[in-house]
């Protein structure tokens, strides 16, 4: 499972309510509809702490966030925000997707492939779906060829990946505690 757990939220932004729909998810990448409008965001940076740089429509936003239980406070360019967020539960008479690929598969026209994302030149991908449990590299780190970039957790097992070539850690793409799914961008070596 990906960074949302649900397809459907209902979002409360001060006292503005909305209804938010998950397209996809993956790779950095993440498609909601909000109100009949798709909208595209990225990340950039990967969560420090509890701040992330991502780019929504072309523009970059440092957001800051902390969460209490559905209650998040959210700083975009340090400006607050106070966000409440309840996951929409399908009906009994709406079956729910049993998957993230049930989901693009029900979400695309009849006849139409769900496009694949190309990952960075440079990005080290996840051989297996797992939890990334430490990093041991930080971005502008030069490493070997065979030098452990990141260790992750599978089936209670660790599974070291290591640097294919030379090069210098340019932009980790995850972090201590992330889900990763198999072929997601983990880093790029430049």
């Amino acid at each position: 499972m990906g960074l949302l757990a649900h397809r459907d939220y209902d979002v409360k932004v001060g006292h503005k309510s909305y209804r938010i729909r998950l397209l996809k998810e993956g790779c950095g990448l993440i498609t909601l509809e909000v109100g009949g409008r798709r909208i595209h965001a990225r990340l950039l940076r990967a969560p420090t702490d509890d701040e992330m740089r991502i780019e929504v429509g072309g523009r970059e936003y440092t957001v800051k966030v902390r969460r209490s239980g559905q209650l998040f406070e959210v700083y975009v360019a340090g400006r607050p925000f106070r966000v409440e967020v309840k996951p929409v539960r399908p009906s009994r008479l709406e079956k729910a997707p049993s998957s993230r690929s049930s989901i693009r598969a029900s979400l695309r026209p009849p006849g139409k492939s769900v496009p694949r994302l190309a990952p960075s030149k440079g990005a080290i991908l996840s051989p297996i779906p797992g939890k990334v449990v430490a990093l041991k590299v930080r971005e502008g780190q030069q490493v070997k060829k065979g030098d452990i970039l990141l260790i992750i957790e599978a089936m209670k097992m660790e599974n070291e990946i290591r640097a294919p070539r030379d090069g210098m850690v340019k932009e980790l793409l995850v972090s201590e505690g992330s889900s990763v799914s198999t072929g997601q961008p983990l880093l790029v070596l430049d």
